[in-house]
């Protein structure tokens, strides 16, 4: 059918450099990278891989991510630079280190990543009163994270003074939310004006913001934010952004770490 198969209740690809058996949106990864030139993951890793995808799917998660990186793999550098929901690469600046099976790492003085996402164009979900930010932190070099946000943005995702991401927007009303450690940062926004904050399965906070301005949404940057000379010299795993996924959360930390701890 189209190219694909049922068995046990899955779909599997057309094959490629799993040798198939593999989600159609995952396989859709393997093909862009095999297109771009890119070094595929091992075959492990590829089932791996996969398998996130398909619990992602499972937890009813995938379909509500506008963007979404994997930046932990043993492929190379390129691969884990694309964006698995919109089949395009991020952009890196300035060098970040990209470490296998652990992601990529700002020097701390300049080098970031554009994940080349225009929340007013690429997105329906941040917008409106629903949407998801975060990434998950492989390796932190302090032991003291922080989440700022307003009620249209996770605004920065930050270590000390240093910025892990940040979504631009008009109102600079904040709250501090102190993480500690490394591991999965997010934030939900899941009304008009309510957010919470998790560091792992942890809730973390959960309340109001002070209304900001929903036009002033710009490009998403990791390990930098734009406008200062504020960058970070932690190292990021996986990054993401769409809708909401607060009553998901459990199902989407606990599939983030397995992929994680696997490798």
């Amino acid at each position: 059918m189209y190219g694909y198969s049922y068995q046990y209740g899955r779909i599997l690809g057309k094959g490629g450099g799993g040798g198939g058996g593999f989600d159609a949106d995952y396989q859709a990864v393997l093909d862009y990278a095999t297109a771009q030139g890119y070094t595929l993951p091992s075959g492990g890793q590829q089932t791996l891989q996969n398998d996130l995808v398909v619990a992602l799917k499972a937890a009813g998660v995938w379909s509500k991510l506008d963007t979404f990186g994997v930046w932990a793999t043993d492929g190379d550098s390129d691969f884990a630079l694309i964006d698995w929901k919109r089949l395009t690469d991020y952009t890196a600046v300035n060098s970040p280190t990209f470490t296998t099976n652990q992601g990529f790492q700002g020097n701390g003085t300049s080098a970031y990543i554009n994940s080349n996402f225009n929340i007013l164009n690429d997105s329906v979900n941040m917008l409106v009163d629903d949407a998801s930010l975060g990434a998950y932190v492989f390796t932190a070099t302090t032991t003291g994270f922080e989440i700022l946000g307003t009620d249209d943005s996770v605004n920065r995702v930050r270590n000390s003074s240093t910025v892990l991401q940040r979504v631009l927007a008009a109102s600079n009303a904040s709250t501090n939310i102190d993480f500690s450690g490394t591991g999965l940062m997010s934030g939900y926004k899941n009304s008009l004006s309510n957010w919470t904050f998790y560091k792992d399965n942890v809730q973390k906070f959960n309340g109001s913001f002070t209304s900001g301005n929903k036009t002033a949404f710009q490009n998403l940057y990791f390990l930098t934010h734009n406008g200062i000379n504020s960058f970070s010299n932690a190292e990021l795993s996986v990054v993401f952004g769409g809708a909401s996924l607060d009553s998901e959360h459990t199902d989407f930390y606990n599939s983030i770490n397995s992929y994680i701890s696997s490798l």
